[in-house]
């Protein structure tokens, strides 16, 4: 299910405004933003300096689901919490705590009711610009200049070349900062895993050439082999699972879509991209996205595709894969550690390997990362906005680096924990972290006197897990094999490729949202999914797509390209 858009959380907070009483006595009341005036910020020697007296931040906390707080913690106090109040003398007041849509509707609540706590993060640019039109939240870019550590400004820079306009363009606003991104770093292409004890089994070869992909042809016949054989001895085998949106616009491609097959016939369904007169296209509208739904077509005919795609959930595709009736399962170099996992654990002789799916000149097409649509912002009128920052340069510098145990000497038990349980909970990585990851995990797995040397505190545990793995794999927990499976087999394939210059970046066109979206994207979007799922099932032949452009177009879709382009020539 899609997320309200910006209008409709707006009426729906006005609702419940309307139907109840709701306090925001954390918060300190009513905001008083539009006429309070911005703290004057001037170069600081320490930007880590700890306060004097305790400086009190109320946040909005967006929970997970399963928090790990050892007994007696809580969000408000826990490891994070108490270290931020030792080194810093910040003292952490959750305003409200809330996980999913209801997060969302307390921060329309707060919207709505002017009563924003000091400093939150927002799921969406359409939340961050009405806060910027309603003069709601503060200009961030001095506090940031001034304070942000050398290395939580490499992190944000790393993005000017892979993606337009940098990190910030999105969340800046006549020249101000209003926002903090989240950042994830490219993490290379959607992939295929595959049940490769199955293929070894029926003595199927893959990539015998060794660089780590395949072509469609092979994709498919192992796919085909696999119903027909059915290895998994269940009776039902399935070929490639997909979830109800066959597509994913997210910078990863999804798990358990089309994507990474897509993107062989270089198409970019749901992104935005540039055509070879350097105009703005919506990928899902182009030749070779029609190119790929009429062989995805075939396949469905020929059995390869699940013969239930467009209708199973994203559960159903998990259980497929747990129970034994598939083994294809595309998705992002991490599977292993959050789905793979489980059929590990059911049948402990599942082994699993990763390809990428390359074009007909042996390329691997992907976009590059855009940053996300979430951003820290503090509320106008707060009197430490610059103490937002320090918290970054204590969490995503301080703590990421190889020294964190000095500054946090029980670190490593509070890695166990969720990552909703540190005051902000986003994600700064540089464009090239995975890269850099991969090298020093694998140095310290093969020399551990080297893993003193790596820069992340999580990445030290992967290396010893891997060296613990490479020990003796038969011994090896489900966690030692997840991570070993995630590391050197997925990230490795990313670094890989990466070597041997067989990636084709592209830079996305366009990110975000425009006025008429707003208002028309939910039907394009409908409009578009059961198209492509129409196609792919053959309840539509392949020429519908050329109806479906058409359509597309005149129902706005040519309007929002228009404003795009005018948005891209400002």
């Amino acid at each position: 299910m899609s997320k309200l858009n910006g209008y409709g959380k707006r009426i729906t907070a006005l609702a419940l405004v309307a139907a109840m009483t709701v306090s925001f006595t954390a918060c300190g009341g009513k905001n008083d933003a539009e006429n309070a005036s911005q703290p004057a910020v001037s170069k600081v020697s320490d930007p880590m300096a700890k306060y004097d007296q305790p400086v009190t931040m109320n946040v909005g906390r967006q929970i997970g689901t399963n928090a790990r707080l050892p007994k007696g913690d809580t969000f408000e106090n826990n490891a994070y919490t108490r270290t931020l109040k030792d080194k810093l003398n910040i003292v952490i007041k959750d305003a409200f705590e809330a996980n999913g849509e209801d997060y969302d509707r307390q921060v329309s609540l707060a919207m709505t009711g002017n009563s924003l706590p000091d400093m939150l993060v927002v799921d969406s640019r359409n939340d961050l610009k009405e806060m910027v039109e309603n003069d709601q939240i503060a200009d961030l870019t001095d506090v940031y200049n001034s304070y942000a550590s050398d290395k939580i400004k490499e992190i944000y820079d790393s993005y000017k070349d892979v993606f337009s306009g940098g990190a910030f363009d999105k969340c800046t606003f006549d020249g101000k900062i209003m926002g903090l991104p989240d950042v994830t770093g490219d993490s290379g292409s959607n992939i295929v895993w595959v049940r490769q004890d199955w293929a070894d089994k029926l003595g199927i070869k893959l990539d015998e050439d060794g660089d780590g992909c395949l072509k469609l042809d092979e994709l498919k016949s192992l796919a085909k082999q696999f119903v027909e054989k059915d290895p998994g001895g269940t009776g039902k085998p399935v070929g490639i699972p997909v979830q109800p949106y066959p597509t994913n616009g997210d910078n990863d491609g999804g798990s358990f879509t089309l994507t990474g097959i897509a993107n062989a016939f270089n198409a970019f369904p749901k992104r935005w991209q540039k055509d070879a007169n350097g105009k703005v296209v919506y990928g899902t509208t182009t030749n070779e996205t029609k190119e790929f739904l009429t062989t995805m077509a075939g396949w469905f005919k020929e059995g390869i595709i699940d013969p239930q795609a467009g209708t199973r959930t994203w559960d159903d595709c998990q259980g497929l894969l747990v129970n034994g009736q598939t083994g294809i399962a595309f998705g992002m170099w991490h599977m292993p550690d959050w789905c793979l996992n489980q059929v590990k654990e059911k049948d402990p002789k599942a082994e699993f390997h990763c390809y990428a799916i390359a074009d007909k000149n042996n390329k691997v097409n992907f976009m590059h990362v855009a940053p996300h649509e979430k951003y820290v912002v503090v509320r106008k009128g707060y009197e430490h906005p610059e103490a937002v920052i320090k918290i970054l340069n204590l969490f995503y510098d301080q703590l990421k680096g190889k020294n964190a145990s000095t500054v946090m000497p029980n670190i490593d038990e509070a890695l166990k924990m969720d990552d909703s349980t540190r005051p902000i909970n986003i994600e700064l990585l540089d464009a090239d972290f995975y890269l850099r990851s991969y090298e020093q995990i694998m140095a310290g797995a093969k020399d551990k006197s080297k893993i003193d040397d790596i820069d992340v505190t999580a990445d030290k545990l992967y290396a010893k897990e891997i060296a613990n793995y490479n020990k003796d794999p038969k011994a090896a927990t489900t966690q030692e094999w997840s991570h070993y499976n995630s590391r050197v087999f997925g990230l490795g394939l990313y670094h890989s490729l990466t070597q041997k210059n067989m990636f084709n970046w592209q830079i996305p066109a366009f990110t975000g949202t425009t006025d008429s979206m707003e208002s028309m994207w939910t039907n394009l979007d409908k409009l578009e999914n059961e198209a492509t799922i129409k196609i792919i099932t053959g309840a539509e032949q392949p020429s519908y797509f050329d109806t479906f452009v058409k359509d597309w177009k005149a129902q706005g879709g040519d309007q929002i390209t228009s404003e795009i382009e005018k948005q891209a020539e400002k």
